[in-house]
Parts: C-alpha cells; sequence; structure tokens
C-alpha cells in the first residue's frame, strides 16, 4: 500500500526535470530583404524602357523627326538612340513601321540596323544551275524597281550574293496596295460606338476617339518545293525548266551596320567604335578579315525624295545607304512577335520571352503603338511601332554578380504555365539550342550564324524539367513544391534535392523556399523564387548511437521488466487473502497492460516516416487504453457493490465475466477511433521550417492535419481517467477489508497528474519531438510502476 506523499513527492521531481530539460525555440519573422531586394531591380529595370518610349513618342508627337520617322529619318533616330542608350542602358531601341522600314540601335555590340521600306516575296527570275553558286549570280527581278533590293545583301565574307528568299521563310502581302484601312483587331476598335451610344453624342464621340485604323496586309509563307514549282500561299510559280530559268521570291534585306562614336553607321578605318580582330576600329564583315567597302548607289527611300517645280517627286539618288553593312538577313518587323502583338492590343506591353533575331539571345520586348492623324477623315491610323528589347542575361547578370557566391539561390519564373525560367542566380539559362526538324538532338558548334539559323532553334525548358546539376535540381524541386502548395506569398517551404554520383543518390541538404510575386505595367507576371540552405535538425527523432537513446530506451525496458516481474508475483500469490481481495485478475490485466505500454514507447526510436507515425498513435493510445481499461471497470464494480462507504452495502453480485465483458466496449471505442483516423487523417511526417534570429532550421515531424484527433483522444482517454477518479474518490471511506480502493484512487491520480504533465510539455511548451518522446517514456515509467 502506497501513501500519497510516496506519489506526490516523485510526481514534484518529475515535473521539476521536465521544466529543466525544456529549452523552446524562439521564433522571428524571416528576413524577406532578397525578395524586396531583386523587386526593386526588377522594377528599376522594366520601368525604364517605359519611360524612355514615352519621351521617344511624345517627342515624335511633337513632329521632332522631319520625316515621321520614315526611312529618312534614320541617322537622327541613331544619334538620338545612341544618347539615350549611354544614359538608360539596355540593349537594343528601335522602331519597325506599317511600310516594313526598321530602324535600331544595338548598345552592347555597338551597331545598327536597318530596313529599307517596302515587301519583299518578289518574285525573282534564276538561271538554272544544279544549285550552284553561279546561278545565284544569274537573279533578276521581274519588277525593275526591286532589283536594288535583290543586289543589296552580302555574306559573311562580303561576297555579294542576290536576296532570295527559302521555304518557310515568310514575307508580307499587301491587300489593295497596302492603301485600304480597316479597323484594327483591338476591343475598342471593333466597338461599333454609333449603336452602343446612339443616344449620348459625349459618349460616342467619347468612344470613336478610341477607334483605331490599322492597313490592310496579311503574311504569306513560302512552302516547301514540289514536282519541280515553288509553292507559295497554295499557288505554285511555274518552272519554266525549258527555258533554263525558274522563279523564287526575294526579300528586302534587314542590314547590320558598323557605327562611330555618334552611333551613325560608318566604314571609314578607324572609325568604327567597336575594336575589330586586329584591335583597329575598323569595319569588317562577319569574317572578321574582310574590310566593308559598300556604296551601292540607288534611289533608296534613305536617300529622300525630291519635289520638282511641278511637284513631281522624284526618288534621291545615293550611296551611302549601306554604308558600313556587314551583313544581311531576310527580315520583316511586321510579322515579328513584338509588333504583332502590339498591333493586335493597340498599346504598351511586354512581349513572351522569344529568341532575339539579331543575337539568339532570349529576351523581352516592351512595345508602344504609335500613330498618325489621317488628314482628310481624322482617323487615328496605326503607322508602327517604337521598342525596346532586354535580354534574360542582363537580369540574369545582377543575380549572379548579386548571389553567385552566396548561399542563398535566387530564380525568377513566369507565371503563366508551362512556368519557364527566366534567370537564376546559378547561370542556368532554362533555354537549349537544338535542331529545327528535332528538339532532342543539339544543335552542332557552327561558325556560320545565318546557316545555324537556319537548322537550329533555340527552344526553352520548362522549370520542372531542370535536372542538369545539383543547383537545377534545387531550382526545380523547389518549383514543385511551391506550385504543390500554391506559391503561399509568406510560406517557407522545405525543399530536399539530392544529387546522382555513380549511380548512388547522396542527400546534399534542405532548402528553405518561399516565393514573391512580381508584376510590371505592360503584362510582366513573374515569380521570385528564393532558396536558402537550412540547418537540419534531427532532434524530432532518436536513433540509435544518439545521446539521448538511452533516456529513451532505459525507462522503457525497465518498465515492462519491472511490471511482467511483478505480475508474475502477483500470480503466484493469488491464493492468498489480500490478493485474492484486491480482484487479481484485473489487477493483473493491468499491471500486463502496464508492461505492453512501456514495450509501445519502444515504438518512439527511429527516424519520423510515415510508417513510423502510424505505428506510434496505434502502439501508445491502444496499449493505454488497454492498461486503463480494467482499472476503471474495478474501480467501477467497486462503486456499485460498495457505495460510498457511509451506507450498507448493497446485496447484489457482478461477476467476473460481466466485469470482463464490460471491458470490450471501451477498448472495441479506441480501436473504432484509431481505425476513422488511420484513413481521415493519420498520422505521418511532414517536414517543416523554423526561423529565428539566427536562421532557419528544418525539421521533420509527426503531425495530423489538424487538431481533431488530439481533441477526440483527450475527450475519451481523459473521460475515463475523470469517471475513474470520481469513483475512486466517492468511494475512499471503505472499512479496512476494503481499503484496496485507496490504492485505486492513488493510481488514478498519479495516472491523471502525469499525463497532464506530459499534455502541457507535448503541447504547450515548444519542446523538440526527442525531447517529447523521452518525457513520454519516463512519464509511462512513472505513472505504471508506481501504480502497480
Amino acid at each position: 500500500m502506497k501513501s500519497k506523499g510516496f506519489i506526490f513527492t516523485p510526481l514534484s521531481t518529475f515535473l521539476l526535470i521536465c521544466v529543466a530539460l525544456t529549452t523552446p525555440p524562439t521564433l522571428a519573422e524571416f528576413n524577406f530583404e532578397i525578395g524586396n531586394r531583386v523587386t526593386e531591380k526588377l522594377a528599376s529595370y522594366t520601368t525604364a524602357p517605359i519611360r524612355l518610349l514615352s519621351l521617344l513618342s511624345t517627342y515624335r508627337s511633337k513632329k521632332a523627326f522631319s520625316h515621321d520617322l520614315r526611312a529618312p529619318d534614320r541617322d537622327e533616330f541613331l544619334v538620338l538612340g545612341d544618347a539615350l542608350l549611354t544614359t538608360y542602358p539596355h540593349d537594343l531601341v528601335y522602331y519597325g513601321l506599317e511600310d516594313g522600314t526598321f530602324v535600331g540601335h544595338q548598345m552592347d555590340s555597338r551597331m545598327s540596323v536597318y530596313r529599307e521600306p517596302g515587301e519583299g516575296g518578289y518574285e525573282v527570275v534564276v538561271e538554272n544551275g544544279g544549285g550552284g553558286a553561279g546561278s545565284e549570280e544569274l537573279a533578276s527581278a521581274v519588277s525593275p524597281e526591286m532589283q536594288k533590293h535583290l543586289e543589296s545583301c552580302v555574306d559573311n565574307h562580303g561576297k555579294m550574293i542576290p536576296c532570295l528568299m527559302h521555304p518557310g521563310q515568310s514575307y508580307i502581302e499587301c491587300i489593295d496596295g497596302c492603301k485600304a484601312i480597316q479597323k484594327c483587331p483591338d476591343e475598342n476598335s471593333q466597338r461599333e460606338c454609333r449603336q452602343l451610344f446612339d443616344d449620348n453624342e459625349d459618349e460616342r464621340n467619347s468612344c470613336e476617339e478610341e477607334v483605331k485604323w490599322c492597313i490592310s496586309y496579311r503574311e504569306q509563307i513560302i512552302l516547301p518545293e514540289n514536282d519541280g514549282a515553288i509553292a507559295v500561299n497554295n499557288a505554285k510559280i511555274v518552272n519554266t525548266s525549258e527555258n533554263n530559268y525558274h522563279s523564287q521570291r526575294g526579300y528586302i534585306p534587314w542590314t547590320q551596320h558598323c557605327i562611330d562614336s555618334s552611333g551613325l553607321p560608318t566604314q571609314t578605318p578607324g572609325q568604327n567604335s567597336v575594336p575589330g580582330p586586329d584591335n583597329l576600329h575598323n569595319c569588317y564583315h562577319s569574317d572578321g578579315s574582310n574590310p566593308v567597302q559598300r556604296n551601292l548607289s540607288g534611289p533608296y527611300a534613305y536617300c529622300g525624295i525630291d519635289s520638282d517645280d511641278d511637284g513631281t517627286a522624284t526618288p534621291i539618288i545615293c550611296n551611302t545607304t549601306f554604308i558600313g553593312g556587314f551583313v544581311s538577313y531576310n527580315y520583316d518587323p511586321r510579322y515579328r512577335p513584338w509588333y504583332t502583338k502590339t498591333k493586335e492590343m493597340q498599346e504598351p506591353n511586354w512581349s513572351e520571352p522569344y529568341v532575339f533575331f539579331q543575337n539568339d539571345q532570349m529576351g523581352i520586348s516592351y512595345s508602344h503603338p504609335i500613330y498618325k492623324t489621317d488628314e482628310d477623315d481624322g482617323r487615328k491610323v496605326f503607322v508602327g511601332v517604337l521598342a525596346l528589347d532586354l535580354t534574360l542575361t542582363g537580369i540574369a547578370s545582377f543575380l549572379i554578380k548579386n548571389y553567385d557566391e552566396a548561399e542563398n539561390i535566387v530564380a525568377i519564373i513566369e507565371e503563366a504555365e508551362p512556368n519557364y525560367l527566366i534567370a537564376s542566380s546559378t547561370g542556368t539559362t532554362g533555354v537549349k539550342k537544338v535542331l529545327k526538324d528535332d528538339h532532342s538532338i543539339p544543335c552542332p558548334e557552327m561558325e556560320n550564324f545565318a546557316l545555324a539559323s537556319e537548322i537550329c532553334t533555340t527552344v526553352r525548358i520548362p522549370v520542372a524539367e531542370l535536372k542538369n546539376g545539383f543547383m537545377e535540381r534545387v531550382i526545380s524541386n523547389s518549383y514543385m513544391i511551391q506550385k504543390k502548395n500554391g506559391f503561399p506569398p509568406s510560406r517557407l517551404l522545405p525543399v530536399q534535392s539530392k544529387d546522382d554520383t555513380d549511380d548512388v543518390e547522396v542527400a546534399q541538404g534542405v532548402h528553405a523556399s518561399q516565393t514573391k510575386q512580381f508584376t510590371s505595367v505592360g503584362g510582366i507576371n513573374w515569380r521570385i523564387m528564393i532558396m536558402s540552405p537550412v540547418d537540419i535538425h534531427e532532434e524530432d527523432s532518436i536513433l540509435p548511437g544518439d545521446d539521448m537513446f538511452p533516456f529513451l530506451v532505459t525507462p522503457a525496458i525497465i518498465g515492462s521488466v519491472v511490471c511482467m516481474a511483478l505480475l508474475l508475483l502477483f500470480t503466484k500469490h493469488r491464493g492468498e487473502q489480500e490478493v485474492i481481495a484486491s480482484d487479481w485478475r484485473f489487477t493483473g490485466a493491468f499491471i500486463f497492460g502496464c508492461a505492453l505500454l512501456n514495450l509501445a514507447c519502444l515504438s518512439l526510436i527511429g527516424p519520423n516516416t510515415d510508417s513510423l507515425c502510424l505505428s506510434r498513435m496505434w502502439f501508445l493510445n491502444f496499449f493505454f487504453v488497454l492498461a486503463l481499461t480494467p482499472l476503471f471497470v474495478k474501480t467501477w464494480r467497486f462503486y456499485k457493490l460498495l457505495g460510498d462507504g457511509t451506507v450498507i452495502p448493497r446485496r447484489q453480485s457482478i461477476s467476473h465475466a460481466k466485469t470482463t465483458l464490460m471491458m470490450i466496449p471501451f477498448i472495441l471505442f479506441e480501436v473504432l477511433i484509431l481505425t476513422i483516423f488511420t484513413f481521415v487523417d493519420p498520422s505521418r511526417a511532414e517536414e517543416m521550417l523554423e526561423y529565428d534570429d539566427v536562421g532557419v532550421t528544418h525539421r521533420i515531424v509527426c503531425t495530423h492535419e489538424n487538431s481533431a484527433f488530439f481533441a477526440v483522444q483527450v475527450v475519451y482517454q481523459g473521460s475515463l481517467i475523470l469517471v475513474g477518479c470520481v469513483l475512486a474518490f466517492k468511494t475512499r471511506n471503505m472499512k479496512k477489508e476494503y481499503r484496496d480502493n485507496q490504492q485505486l484512487m492513488l493510481t488514478l491520480y498519479n495516472i491523471a497528474l502525469v499525463g497532464t504533465v506530459i499534455l502541457i510539455v507535448a503541447n504547450v511548451v515548444k519542446v523538440y519531438q526527442g525531447t517529447i518522446r523521452i518525457f513520454l517514456s519516463v512519464g509511462v515509467f512513472w505513472m505504471t510502476v508506481f501504480s502497480c
């Protein structure tokens, strides 16, 4: 028989041990400075083009360009562009017009680009020569005024070649000579203002002011050769093979020029703003050895138009149009993505990332539509697009410069599916060059850019498919986890990444990932993803060899051994009067349950995995109820048979068999609870991050999705203990021969108090689960051994 002092003194000691060992981690807000800094940089990076093009558009609207940006204004724009890009560094500022004119200034490589106005796709007669180079020299345009364009192309070595198109290339075909106009395709222009605002003249006039008008033309694509003929727009150009000639299509070249320090085209030795291969400021063709000497003469639009005394317009003949032009390409702005999107939207916008024609790099373009007012009817006519390019390498350079050697990884991805990579601090580009015919085959190395552009293309790789190296795996895995969780803006998510080494996956650590959305005027919608390495805390699990391992195993083993020894001793003396009076069968069942409960604590050994978390949920709760139930029904039978001890006991009997049957519903109800939650909300391993003033730590804990299981068990198991304590308290005044009920009361009080302490430590005090498991093992030892 135990005294109250014997119970409360150990309990007080146990409570002091709990308080002494409790060292909760301090939580603090995570530092989001990286995301804010990248956001500020992107905002600055994307705001400058908007302001710059708005300035250019305003400058043009004030009639600062004498020819309204048509071809004769080329040099004036190039000088202005040089000044603007020197002040506000970006890659390329340019414009394209509805007549096909293109003028641009590229800052990084210090060159200008220019295309004469006009439509490509003009018919060319070529002498058949078996495809040899000699046949190209005999090409002539059917239309005499296009001959000057046909003869204005050069190859990488500076050799004059005819500007001939190939299957798959596009050209613009005018409708009604590109004189007819129609409403532009944007929503505002397509409205029927008279029908919408028939009764309100002011609103109708306001509606009509927003209507824009566009020139009518269509893009045509040259189809592959078929039966010895060239198919254009599904119509064959007849092969005149009997005359040893065939027809092809010609284009107006897009030419890159050397420029001087002010941005003007030049081929004068020593004036090129970029040193050549000989370290002299001379202009060379793309091969780097042949100097540029181009003085084509003709009535080019760049030269302007003279007006005779009688008012007749006469083109000026000049030889400066192709000065410094070192390479030629087939390019028409009117079917490029940046142009077509702006024409369709009729508002400033950012393009989706695409491959830049001039350098085969990925980038984005900010485009701004420009208009003129028709002098006859006052209509607002769309005439072209001002644009400015940003290469994605420019954004990547900022990330690499600031975060390449840092522990943090920063990546920027597109918000839209399939979430392509914009840039990253690891240098990962998210693009690859492949053959046009088979994207699974990498593009071979080629010195000839023109040839490479014909057979190869650049494709983007979704972030989820980045697998080349450990850093790419971190980015890819972080993206997948963020996407799965809906990109929570203020929540850190753990990411475990692995690397393949000799076909063996070796864990490389854990990162905490977070995202921050970035948007900009004009349609940019990106997501900044930051991945920071974290400290791995393993204090939530106890493994063999850990310092805390003996503190978990020793109480469990000693407790089970002591309980089993007491059970054997109790069974051996079951014929003695004191043992018989204590209902040795139920006391023995309680002691046996205590032994199993101590053994169940051994399931707390090992890592936190889904299977182990679930087994712990079952073992600890089931064996606790299994041990508690005999104690509860024994207390209940005492109360039913003897009352509270203040009156004469009622004459009735409750057999051992009936009492045993009463145990079954309580045990089955616990099994039912465990079964339901096994399917509804099982205990499973979950990764979590905690952050404090020192840094971020990674933990793997056993937990439920919500607190429903905890609440149900507290109510059910707590009710058994509470009712048992009440019944034991009511029977405390029994006669001496029935004093076994006092031991029942002290046992139930012991279980209640120790259980309360464990609940407080586990759910109120912030400690690691490994510490909680030691408390639990010691607590089970305490409540079982000192209760037996």
